[in-house]
């Protein structure tokens, strides 16, 4: 028989304790639930997925069933926009009365209306408790005003922007991510943290390189002298050649719950290698994935693979996508740089220097497609940062739609610091977002994805004076047969003029401008009507000056199809789209009412 070894649990580890939960007080909760209550009532009637009734001074929603369930009071906008006043919201079905305001139940009252599937279900409450822990979690620790945001760099901006994309419901759910783990490496944490390095068989990888970078310079960019060293040796210590491996940054998560357990053979077999942690520190962006060196911000962002859940998608990286992301964002970067309008818009590409996948494992030589296959890649992108001027800084765009504990605008806060009227710095900020993207449309049939996380705003004392674009690899359609350089024509996509305009009627106008129009209307910055006349003026201008980029397509057209993202994350939160195929899994709910033709000017023709 043989002997039993009395294993011991290190004291390091039997004397951790479970990670506390956010400390927040009844009416601190209470206000979470309505906040999050509110956004859904919001964001699914504009949706028409709800259709409110009216009900003394505000409205109700009904279940399948007809009864009404859940009452609140709002103001409505243009493009069928309902500002929902959270403190109003109460259920009311009977016998309910007092009931503590919960989100998790509205979407049980309302489950069907939703069309929520009972395989569904489940997944979605949890992707809306997730968010809520995140949000509880950034309302437990003090946070800047405004005003001291205004003036913030870029890390410090992007730490606190707490909104989330501002029409998902459920919008920061990092489903996987454990509670502690969040702690140390959500954007909110309260510290930097440090990449995991890894060394891959070079045989086995994808390695692709921007223009003008070469091996070389690949590595003295992206790997400290003391990271070399210990790459290098690390290697040498288990009898392989240095020179037969690349070098992987890797999520500290991923190595952990992904990697080592899931791709063990590849471990074993010195496919991978582990080199050990970063030098220097890096903090997650409001992507989860994508980290800004804060120990040297001039340095490039690092992107890693991540295989949590988020808003829709598990937050992998395609080694398959890697191998032409240099390629694209250099051909992007040179229309821009050729281009005198963007120029003079001050718009810059943040070009993504070199990207790696590894494509040695099981899942791979399997021959079969899906999310096993985007374990370990990544891509490094250029900082914005040192392509600033003296007296610039850079913030997200998402910073735009950011209020801070007291509920006032950092937009508001910029415009204050940047010493113009309201009507000013609005106007400013559509010359560098709005007008030329729709100019790349208009102009090239590009379309990107200018969302509010993939847009960086260049800011002189809190003024706009021009706009960074990233992540340009993945997000970015060619809609016609125009010619594209070999080697990329994976980014074309050909659509129908109108289905081509939606690139700026769903992704600006309804998915960002829409939500600013609003904050700036109800905190008394800047009448909607005002802002909208606004966005017209300068897309008038902009036709006056080209009118021959406008005889395909019409921005100022009467309507346009309403495509509804909530509406796919319900059919499915943990898969939205088929990612080779965006356009055939959309979802549209009728049309919209397009408030920029209201203000179209009267020589330019009636709209489409």
């Amino acid at each position: 028989m043989s002997a039993v070894v009395e294993t011991r649990i290190p004291d390091e580890q039997r004397d951790v304790a479970p990670t506390p939960e956010p400390r927040l007080d009844r009416r601190a909760a209470r206000r979470l639930q309505r906040d999050v209550l509110a956004k859904m009532f919001s964001e699914f009637s504009h949706e028409r997925l709800l259709h409110p009734a009216p009900h003394g001074d505000g409205w109700t929603v009904a279940d399948a069933a007809g009864r009404p369930s859940w009452y609140f009071e709002a103001t409505r906008h243009p493009l069928e926009h309902w500002e929902v006043d959270p403190a109003s919201v109460r259920r009311i079905i009977p016998g309910d009365a007092g009931e503590e305001p919960d989100a998790q139940q509205a979407v049980l009252d309302l489950k069907d209306v939703l069309g929520l599937t009972d395989e569904m279900l489940p997944l979605y409450l949890e992707d809306l408790s997730a968010t809520m822990y995140s949000m509880a979690r950034r309302r437990v620790v003090p946070a800047p005003t405004a005003a001291e945001l205004a003036t913030a760099d870029l890390a410090e901006v992007e730490r606190f922007l707490d909104r989330g994309h501002p029409g998902f419901v459920a919008s920061s759910g990092r489903v996987g991510m454990g509670a502690s783990e969040q702690t140390s490496w959500a954007p909110e944490a309260a510290y930097p943290a440090r990449l995991t390095w890894l060394a891959a068989r070079r045989s086995l990888c994808t390695v692709s390189l921007g223009q003008h970078v070469n091996e070389h310079d690949h590595e003295d960019r992206h790997l400290t002298a003391g990271e070399r060293d210990r790459f290098r040796a690390a290697v040498t210590e288990t009898g392989e050649d240095p020179d037969e491996y690349t070098f992987i940054p890797v999520h500290p998560w991923q190595w952990e719950h992904r990697i080592l357990p899931g791709m063990l053979p590849d471990v074993l077999r010195r496919h991978l290698i582990l080199v050990g942690r970063s030098e220097h520190e890096w903090r997650a962006q409001q992507s989860v994935r994508t980290f800004l060196d804060v120990s040297d911000p001039a340095r490039d962002y690092a992107k890693t693979a991540l295989g949590v859940h988020s808003m829709g998608f598990l937050r992998g990286l395609s080694p398959a996508y890697m191998r032409t992301m240099p390629a694209v964002s250099d051909w992007l970067h040179g229309i821009t740089r050729e281009d005198p309008f963007l120029r003079s818009r001050g718009i810059r590409v943040l070009r993504e220097h070199a990207a790696v996948g590894y494509t040695g494992d099981a899942h791979h030589r399997s021959g079969v497609a899906s999310d096993h296959t985007k374990q370990l890649a990544a891509l490094w992108r250029e900082s914005p940062v040192p392509m600033l001027e003296p007296g610039e800084h850079a913030a997200s765009l998402a910073g735009v739609l950011h209020r801070d504990c007291a509920g006032r605008p950092l937009t508001e806060a910029w415009i204050e610091r940047s010493g113009v009227t309201a009507r000013d710095w609005v106007r400013a900020l559509l010359d560098v977002y709005l007008v030329p993207v729709a100019h790349l449309l208009l102009s090239q049939d590009i379309a990107l994805m200018p969302h509010s996380e993939n847009v960086i705003l260049r800011l002189r004392d809190g003024f706009p004076v021009g706009a960074f674009w990233k992540d340009i690899g993945e997000e970015i359609a060619v809609l016609s047969d125009r010619p594209l350089p070999e080697g990329i024509e994976r980014i074309r996509s050909v659509v129908e003029p109108e289905q081509r305009e939606l690139s700026i009627h769903t992704d600006v106008v309804d998915g960002v401008l829409r939500h600013l129009a609003v904050l700036l209307h109800t905190s008394g910055v800047l009448p909607e009507q005002e802002f909208w006349a606004l966005g017209a003026k300068v897309l008038d201008e902009h036709r006056e000056r080209f009118p021959e980029h406008w005889r395909e397509l019409d921005l100022f057209r009467e309507t346009f199809a309403h495509s509804c993202l909530n509406r796919l994350q319900l059919r499915n939160p943990q898969r939205m789209v088929d990612l080779a195929d965006q356009s055939a899994s959309l979802t549209y709910a009728g049309r919209l009412t397009n408030p920029l033709a209201a203000f179209r000017s009267p020589d330019a023709g009636p709209a489409s």
